[in-house]
């Protein structure tokens, strides 16, 4: 009896033009899986990292906003469209554009000014928008002109027809790159490629030590006056200017702790960008900044002393606590489950009542200041998005709501502006913010 062969008997039962076509099918799936691989490493982010959850809430924020005017979809698309695609760099979204005015002496502009964090909000607005090849221009342009030797990245960069004072000219700051890197890992785990590890490497090597503590920069904050201060601020007046020392300023050697983004350290500790342990002391800080029991507000930085950590409460004005800073401590407490209900109840309330988001909240005397900082809608949005605090949230819209472009003719139709005497201001954080914060 003959012997068989299970292989050779099976493809006895195929002609060679059989063969061929499988042999021709094997290689294609061959070097499509070998070319799939090649792309992941470099297009597609085969080391696909992973990013923690934030909190949420069942607060309807697309239809809350859009019963206030708000319409977010048209708002980011007529932003990009003003401001991005008819600007004079095309690929940078300045910080601030105004229309043109009734006179012909009016006529449209722009700051001519691109701000670092102006170019985050945007990455993520791209991301939120499911615009890939807009995001990869973006990232690709603010690694061209942005990015420093050492892997730092300049605050802002101008354009070359600006003729005013260049004063962010040449600077790094801690908060511009924060927000940046913050944005930077997103675009990463969502369209990166392998040279973004290098990139984002680079800049957690600058903003963070070997500890996984965000290096200190020198901030300039204002001296308390009265006998028994909150928070202490650093003499140093050997190194003061005249104009500082007339101003009352002092140097600081310290952090922002607005700039300690707490879900943005988990993500870093979590794939290998920080030591562990890295978040567990940030966390400490941020939790320890609070004012005191009945000031439900966060102090402005801190420093680190022979003795231990110590905070400083003021920047601006003495003797008061900023409070768009404040609140986007109190988001980062909150992304993580972190903020109390008394914090978030305390600067709630007086929001509510007054109809308008205070810059200062003064120790000495317990009262706000009567300005409305339009700069911390979108963070209070946020803020109250995460708490599910739904009365903040729709305070906030209609706040937002009422200087919505609505007139049909207009240029500007469904952005928020800002009124200067007769001329229309539209700001690039305060749009694209409302923006991500109300999506």
């Amino acid at each position: 009896m003959r012997k068989t062969n299970p292989i050779t008997d099976f493809l006895s039962n195929f002609s060679t033009r059989q063969l061929i076509a499988a042999a021709v099918i094997g290689g294609v799936l061959l070097v499509g899986g070998a070319g799939y691989l090649i792309y992941s490493n470099f297009y597609g982010n085969i080391g696909k990292i992973t990013m923690c959850e934030t909190a949420t809430s069942d607060i309807d924020r697309k239809k809350v906003a859009s019963e206030n005017n708000i319409i977010t979809g048209y708002l980011f698309s007529r932003t990009k469209n003003l401001m991005l695609e008819k600007g004079n760099d095309g690929k940078l979204i300045p910080s601030q554009y105004t229309i043109a005015g009734r006179l012909v002496t009016q006529p449209a502009e722009n700051t001519l000014t691109y701000r670092l964090e102006d170019q985050a909000l945007l990455l993520k607005a791209h991301i939120r928008n499911g615009d890939r090849g807009k995001a990869v221009e973006l990232r690709n342009e603010v690694n061209k002109r942005f990015l420093k030797e050492d892997g730092s990245y300049l605050a802002a960069v101008y354009d070359d027809a600006f003729e005013g004072d260049k004063v962010m000219e040449g600077k790094s700051t801690n908060s511009s790159q924060m927000e940046w890197l913050d944005a930077y890992l997103l675009y990463y785990a969502t369209y990166g490629r392998k040279d973004d590890e290098k990139y984002i490497r680079s800049l957690v090597a600058k903003l963070f030590d070997s500890d996984g503590m965000i290096r200190p920069e020198t901030l300039m904050v204002e001296e308390y006056e009265d006998a028994d201060p909150v928070g202490k601020t650093d003499e140093g007046e050997e190194d003061q200017d005249d104009e500082a020392k007339a101003a009352g300023l002092s140097d600081l050697n310290g952090v922002k702790i607005s700039d300690v983004n707490l879900p943005l350290i988990r993500n870093l500790e979590d794939n290998g960008f920080l030591p562990a342990g890295s978040y567990d002391k940030a966390k400490e800080i941020v939790v320890g900044a609070l004012l005191s029991d009945t000031i439900r507000l966060y102090a402005y930085a801190y420093e680190v002393t022979a003795n231990g950590i110590n905070y400083v409460y003021t920047a601006g004005e003495a003797g008061a606590v900023d409070v768009p800073e404040s609140l986007k401590t109190e988001s980062n407490l909150a992304a993580m489950g972190l903020l109390p209900v008394s914090d978030i109840s305390w600067i709630s309330q007086q929001i509510q009542n007054t109809g308008m988001i205070p810059q200062y909240y003064y120790i000495t005397t317990g009262n706000f200041s009567e300005d409305d900082c339009y700069d911390a809608a979108p963070t209070a949005l946020l803020l109250a998005y995460r708490t599910g605090d739904a009365p903040l949230f729709r305070i906030l819209c209609n706040m937002e709501g009422l200087r919505v472009a609505t007139k049909s003719t207009s240029v500007a139709l469904y952005m928020i502006y800002r009124q200067e005497e007769t001329r229309f201001t539209f700001d690039a954080a305060e749009n694209i913010g409302v923006y991500l914060a109300c999506g």
